[in-house]
């Protein structure tokens, strides 16, 4: 099975790096535990826009290294992540990745993109009219330059026959975990994911997000009201106060409301609560009940009903990962 790892100038380089280093230590792991029995083998290679880049990027020397130009087909192209800050300028110079990847497309090759590589891979309208992800932190932009494409930014992975797009740049790891199962079985997975010490994720995107209170548009009377909201978010808010904090009638601040933020007001009242009531789990040693009360929740099954929709997870589960995770005396380091 022939693997291409593109490289463009501007990718995240761990994103081409790792899933070549997985990729490429599987075909002896997997004979080492005598879990390849039809003796597949993964041809991997580094394929760059120019040999020269590859160079001056430190990609490692590979005797199958290529470029684009090589005139070969490939049986899975994986598109890597890109530098945020430089997604117009890559998707403007990189024309002939884009013809590239479509080719290879219609040569019967599967494509698999990286956290922001989903910008390059929709380039090619190949993600029209089917599902995708991609780090959410780029979810806004995705969603406004590709209206055809359904972005489920809260999945880690997402699957469309020939087409896999996965979430933020170090889920490549468990892309490439997912990959393994389908080309070589659920045990050859798992013997990588220990191997490796890679999660085989089983939650979704949103848990590892955070929310950006959306205030990325001109609306002032919005903003009036969303700033009220997260200041009085603990108290039972009514339609009526809010649209007069927007100087609104209640009919006209809903539509302007979920026009400018996406959201309701009182699903954008929802994820304030539920952000608070993150970072209190986080950091301040609270009880889960206690938070629910000064979250502005009175039912507690509520309470943990609209976290985990938003957060991914339950209450206990969340607080259990992260409850002062980086805290001094919380990491033990040990000495020689």
């Amino acid at each position: 099975m022939r693997i291409a790892i593109l490289n463009y100038e501007d990718a995240i380089l761990s994103s081409v790096i790792g899933p070549y280093d997985i990729l490429n230590q599987t075909n002896g792991i997997l004979e080492g535990f005598q879990l390849n029995p039809k003796n597949k083998q993964l041809d991997v290679e580094i394929v760059s826009t120019t040999i020269e880049q590859g160079a001056n990027l430190k990609i490692p020397n590979v005797s199958s290294h290529s470029t684009i130009y090589n005139n070969k087909s490939y049986d899975l192209v994986i598109i890597p992540a890109m530098q945020a800050e430089k997604t117009g300028l890559v998707l403007q110079r990189e024309q002939d990745v884009i013809k590239w990847i479509t080719k290879q497309y219609e040569n019967g090759s599967e494509l698999a993109s990286i956290c922001m590589g989903a910008f390059l891979l929709a380039e090619t309208g190949l993600l029209d009219g089917k599902y995708a992800t991609t780090h959410w932190l780029g979810a806004e932009m995705f969603r406004k330059m590709y209206p055809n494409v359904t972005l489920v930014d809260h999945k880690i992975i997402a699957e469309n026959g020939r087409i896999y797009t996965s979430g933020g740049a170090y889920s490549f790891t468990s892309m490439m975990i997912y990959l393994v199962e389908k080309y070589f079985g659920r045990h050859a997975a798992i013997t990588l994911s220990k191997i490796f010490l890679i999660h085989i994720h089983d939650t979704q995107q949103i848990t590892y997000s955070i929310f950006t209170q959306q205030k990325n548009h001109q609306d002032e009377g919005v903003k009036n009201a969303q700033h009220f909201i997260e200041d009085e978010f603990s108290k039972n808010l009514s339609l009526n106060e809010m649209a007069v904090k927007a100087n609104m009638s209640p009919r006209t601040f809903i539509r302007r409301f979920k026009k400018a933020t996406g959201n309701t007001p009182y699903e954008y009242l929802q994820r304030v609560r539920v952000e608070k009531a993150k970072k209190l789990l986080e950091y301040s040693g609270k009880g889960i009940e206690e938070v629910c009360l000064e979250t502005g929740y009175e039912d507690f099954s509520a309470f943990r009903k609209v976290f985990k929709r938003i957060a991914g997870t339950t209450p206990k589960e969340y607080k259990k990962r992260y409850y002062k995770m980086f805290a001094s005396g919380n990491v033990q380091f040990t000495k020689n």
